[in-house]
């Protein structure tokens, strides 16, 4: 069951984060995300001896929050980073709005929480 969770969580993160992105650069950036994910998530699997189910459980929730906590935001920050590059200014100053860190922050910690109070 949490394999196609998995799947279905990764097609929703390229629609909210991927397709959005102004340039062929940011949707590759952003399209390695769920990858980088999965493998550390692999990498913690193996060295701690999780279950498949905690795995793919703990993947879908992170990918989720990721996704949820940027919906509305994404276009906006990626011209705002865009802009910032073709100014010289570095992309990390500056960019990020208050309601895109907040919305960021709250959709995390109810994902992660969700995800330790249903663990097996």
């Amino acid at each position: 069951m949490w394999w196609w969770i998995a799947v279905l969580v990764t097609a929703l993160f390229f629609a909210v984060l991927v397709i959005p992105q102004p340039t062929r650069k940011y949707r590759i950036m952003a399209a390695l995300a769920p990858f980088g994910g999965a493998l550390f998530l692999l990498g913690h699997y193996k060295m701690r001896g999780m279950d498949p189910a905690d795995a793919l459980m703990m993947y879908s929730f992170a990918i989720l929050s990721i996704s949820l906590g940027l919906v509305g935001h994404v276009r906006k920050l990626s011209l705002r980073t865009l802009e910032a590059e073709r100014e010289g200014r570095s992309a990390d100053q500056g960019v990020w709005t208050a309601g895109a860190l907040v919305q960021l922050f709250v959709a995390l910690v109810v994902g992660m929480t969700a995800y330790f109070v249903l663990k097996p």
